[in-house]
């Protein structure tokens, strides 16, 4: 996973999503790309459920799809 600096995503974003970032971060630094993948498809939703549930914004949204894209797309070109 590559974490682009210039993606910054805000501080106050949910718990939830914070423990999820955490665990996708360590599966990367363990080189557990199984559990990374599986992670990963489950973070993908949970960000979407925050987003439809109003607990993160359209911005909020759009950053992070895009970081997580980017970083799921350097880890596969690894």
């Amino acid at each position: 996973m590559y974490v682009d600096e210039q993606i910054i995503l805000r501080d106050n974003l949910p718990d939830g999503l914070q423990r999820d970032f955490m665990e996708l971060q360590e599966y990367y630094n363990t080189g557990n790309w199984f559990m990374f993948d599986t992670a990963f498809e489950a973070v993908e939703a949970s960000v979407k459920a925050y987003y439809l549930a109003g607990k993160i914004s359209i911005e909020d949204l759009n950053i992070i799809l895009k970081n997580m894209v980017l970083r799921n797309i350097r880890n596969v070109c690894r």
